[in-house]
């Protein structure tokens, strides 16, 4: 298990100097996935809508469990809430047909929350282990993550 989190750790370290691939915000706010990091068949292979929402779940799982940024998550409540807009966030990520974001900019939902780098890796990790708990190929994986990653510079304040 720890050769597997160290591999985590550099793969997500990888992942998260990528500066060209995917997720990003209109001026506006609006989120919206840029190509090409994701396949186009990307949202099947994670299992449509209801496979999403199982590794949304799990993710969550994963970051209640985690001591290093719980309760940040926790000190924001409506866990609930923040599992459906993660749910419509990574939908668009993946292409998911008809979806939109309903939540604030990645900006204005964590300028206050004083992210660290460390704390951003948590998640990163914490999202690796969804994967494996759900038996998502790596591959896919590291689409979705690849995806996402650019939303570093908007999370992190510290």
């Amino acid at each position: 298990m720890k050769s597997l989190n160290k591999l985590l750790a550099a793969g997500a370290m990888g992942l998260l100097s990528m500066s060209a691939f995917a997720g990003s915000e209109t001026p506006e706010g609006k989120v919206q996935a840029t190509y090409p990091p994701i396949s186009s068949d990307a949202y099947e292979k994670f299992g449509g809508k209801y496979g999403m929402d199982r590794w949304v779940e799990s993710l969550f799982k994963y970051i209640m469990l985690d001591n290093r940024i719980n309760y940040i998550f926790a000190a924001h409540g409506k866990i609930d809430r923040q599992i459906k807009l993660n749910q419509q966030l990574v939908a668009v990520m993946l292409g998911a047909p008809g979806v939109e974001y309903q939540g604030a900019s990645m900006s204005a939902a964590h300028e206050e929350m004083g992210i660290t780098l460390t704390q951003f890796n948590a998640v990163v990790e914490d999202a690796y282990l969804a994967c494996e708990d759900l038996r998502t190929p790596y591959h896919t994986c590291n689409q979705l993550i690849a995806a996402l990653a650019p939303f570093k510079r908007s999370i992190v304040t510290r």
